[in-house]
């Protein structure tokens, strides 16, 4: 995109911001960052946000054959978008599942986090069922227009 859209896109978002349409109608009263990635290993990351707002997800885990297998959940508490608002989080969710129909769901309350469980198969690499860990942090709008 040339400067030339850059400028009409942030132009349309400070007017917007600045009429009765609220700039959330077009962004959205939640906001969900989405993590995932197959095993036997796990890792994803993103970014979100603008400058100066800069904001870093980062998952991990790893499951192993007929073991013990863990998870971590990296987020944040506030994340805010300039001229659109300010979003806090709901909740952070944890979805493990495999091609054999095994899955296991948690929901947490804050941003980081950490959890195990038993998993009953050979993992990936071992010849096991494929396998597949998603996160999910849910933000929901609670203040608008910030520059």
């Amino acid at each position: 995109m040339g400067t030339g859209g850059k400028v009409a896109i942030l132009l349309f978002l400070i007017v917007s911001s600045m009429t009765a349409a609220p700039v959330s109608a077009i962004w959205g009263v939640t906001h969900d960052v989405v993590l995932s990635d197959t095993g036997p290993r796990f890792y994803d990351t993103e970014t979100v946000g603008i400058w100066p707002y800069y904001y870093t997800f980062t998952m991990r885990g790893e499951v192993e054959s007929y073991s013990t297998s863990w998870y971590s959940g990296s987020g944040h508490t506030k994340v805010v978008f300039l001229v659109i608002g300010v979003y806090y989080l709901e909740y952070a969710s944890v979805r493990f599942s495999n091609t054999q129909g095994f899955t296991i769901s948690r929901t947490y309350s804050q941003a980081s986090f950490t959890g195990s469980f038993f998993y009953p198969f050979l993992d990936d690499g071992d010849g096991g069922p494929r396998s597949k860990l998603k996160m999910i942090w849910h933000y929901k709008l609670v203040g608008g227009g910030t520059f």
